[in-house]
């Protein structure tokens, strides 16, 4: 008897704590499927959902507030998830509120974050859309640093081909990296440098010292003197060169404007013939006084006194000059010949 009781009262307390461990787990599971709590749906229309799947998280500001509910194809570009969110929460999500599929590490799962909106939208109902934001993309960030990482190895390997054809190449860099031709090269160019450096220390000494034209340039300062001299001087004709010009435009100015003998002359036409026609006249005269000159030379009384006549009465003697009568108009030249014979030439001036 004591047997059966103590086999009953074990079977008993097993009984017991199987129970309580199954309410107990139907309390965690209904708990984390919000089953024992007032909830509200939202909807929102994703292209992708990544492989979000039905029970995944629902977070908000860092805390899980709900779970996938339900997750429906509507064509080919639109996918509607359906959220279920605890009634404790919902008073601090608005309607322009956004929602974004995340990941849970890099490893973990996928979850659905929700962004806070303003509170001028008013809280969400149920059965709502939230909007939609592009969130992070793990896996195209995956894929990105695969592509990455396939570049960087033939990138490496192409440096390694580099390097090999440096250390074992006819380059100039091979050359650069494994002869030492260049470098006794420029061991050679940088002593030709110090010498000429050193030949230019030289000359700037000897130009320091005032050795040379050069350093008297500039050293001595007479040779300044003499050029602010020279200036000087040259300033002074200068002022004299500009009063000589200004007497030279008052000339003109006078010639131009004036009512003097020369400035008549440049620009009275009348003037300038009545002196054409006494110059003419003047050279009449001229004429007049050597025919009458002529004429007293031919004289007997003339030759009677000149012994120079007697000797050659017998010799030629010239013809008379027959004289002929011309008329001369203002502006004319008339021409006298030296020989006798020629006749007397009046060119005709322009009126």
């Amino acid at each position: 008897m004591k047997d059966n009781k103590r086999k009953a009262l074990r079977l008993g307390i097993f009984v017991m704590a199987a129970l309580v461990l199954f309410v107990v787990a139907i309390y965690l599971i209904g708990s984390k499927g919000n089953l024992f709590s007032p909830t509200k749906d939202i909807l929102s229309s994703f292209k992708d959902i990544r492989g979000l799947s039905v029970g995944n998280n629902v977070r908000f500001a860092g805390i899980n507030v709900g779970t996938v509910k339900n997750i429906r194809i509507i064509s080919d570009s639109s996918v509607v998830v359906t959220m279920s969110i605890r009634d404790d929460y919902t008073q601090y999500i608005y309607k322009n509120s956004t929602v974004e599929i995340g990941q849970e590490g890099l490893m973990g799962g996928k979850i659905v974050l929700i962004a806070s909106g303003s509170p001028d939208a008013g809280m969400i109902e149920d059965n709502d859309y939230l909007a939609v934001a592009e969130g992070l993309d793990i896996q195209g960030m995956i894929a990105q640093a695969q592509t990455l990482l396939r570049e960087a190895t033939q990138t490496v390997s192409n440096l390694n081909l580099m390097t090999d054809k440096m250390n074992e190449g006819d380059g100039d860099i091979a050359r650069l990296l494994n002869n030492n031709d260049l470098t006794t090269q420029l061991a050679i160019a940088t002593r030709k440098l110090n010498n000429s450096m050193s030949d230019v220390n030289d000359i700037t000494r000897s130009v320091s010292d005032g050795q040379g034209d050069l350093g008297k340039l500039i050293n001595d300062d007479a040779i300044t003197t003499r050029l602010s001299e020279v200036m000087a001087n040259v300033e002074s004709v200068s002022v004299k060169a500009d009063a000589v010009i200004d007497e030279l435009h008052q000339t003109t100015y006078a010639l131009n404007h004036g009512e003097g003998v020369l400035a008549r002359l440049l620009h009275d036409k009348e003037l300038g013939l009545s002196v054409d026609t006494a110059i003419t006249r003047v050279d009449q005269g001229i004429f007049e006084v050597t025919r009458a000159a002529e004429t007293i030379a031919d004289s007997w009384i003339f030759r009677l006194f000149s012994k120079k006549k007697k000797n050659n009465q017998t010799q030629y003697t010239p013809a008379p000059a027959q004289s002929r009568e011309f008329e001369v108009q203002p502006g004319d030249t008339i021409i006298v010949p030296v020989n006798e014979a020629a006749g007397i030439e009046i060119k005709r001036g322009k009126n």
